[in-house]
């Protein structure tokens, strides 16, 4: 039997979050302060909008974790449940391995032939992601939306929040960087707001799935 402290796992994630938005957040003030690049290479370990580094490794971790709470909810749901919930453990999975492996950039670069990446669609992979999203909506609204009324509000506020930030404040940033680039101190403030509601509606979206495992007769033990 294994035991899972909701209140401890969250409490270290949202602190663990914080700290990264912290650490970043004053790096990014005194470059602007000091002005030369050359003496802040080691931000790129911090830094919120940059890939392969801790902030990425920890989103990368927080998609994986909740991947396997949708498969361990699976595992002990209804069959005719079952492939809903293993179809979402499988998107997080496959959204873990791109924060990692930066598909959706690959993909950006492939939609800029069929686009104009100006502006908001300065970086065209929103175009890809969020037709996903909306495939996901047609295909799972009926779903959630038979789930118990504070479930199902509890995953569009989760939804809400993440993708403020992955595509609301994405735009603005791609917006930003079009017109003045990415070392606009707005630009930076764009993706630092980006990428903390991302970090905090997964962190949201766990706590809730931490929770619907604790009403669940499962071979992990759930505790408050």
């Amino acid at each position: 039997m294994i035991t899972i402290e909701r209140k401890r796992v969250l409490t270290f994630f949202v602190i663990f979050a914080v700290l990264l938005i912290i650490i970043h957040s004053a790096i990014a003030v005194v470059y602007y302060i000091v002005g030369d690049p050359e003496k802040f290479d080691f931000i790129r370990m911090f830094d919120l909008d940059r890939e392969q580094n801790i902030p990425t490794l920890f989103s990368s971790f927080l998609f994986i974790f909740n991947a396997l709470l949708f498969w361990l909810i699976g595992k002990n749901s209804a069959d005719s449940e079952r492939k809903y919930w293993y179809g979402l453990a499988g998107v997080f999975a496959f959204l873990s391995f791109d924060e990692s492996a930066t598909i959706h950039e690959n993909l950006g670069d492939l939609t800029e032939q069929f686009v104009d990446a100006s502006g908001i669609l300065y970086y065209p992979w929103v175009i890809s992601y969020s037709l996903l999203v909306l495939v996901l909506v047609v295909l799972y609204f009926r779903f959630f939306y038979s789930m118990p009324k504070k479930i199902f509000y509890r995953f569009v506020l989760a939804a809400v929040i993440f993708l403020s930030g992955a595509v609301g404040f994405e735009l603005l940033g791609a917006q930003e960087a079009d017109l003045y680039g990415t070392d606009s101190p707005l630009y930076t403030i764009y993706y630092t707001i980006e990428e903390s509601l991302e970090m905090f509606g997964l962190i949201y979206l766990m706590g809730m799935l931490l929770d619907m495992l604790h009403n669940i007769n499962i071979q992990v033990n759930i505790s408050h």
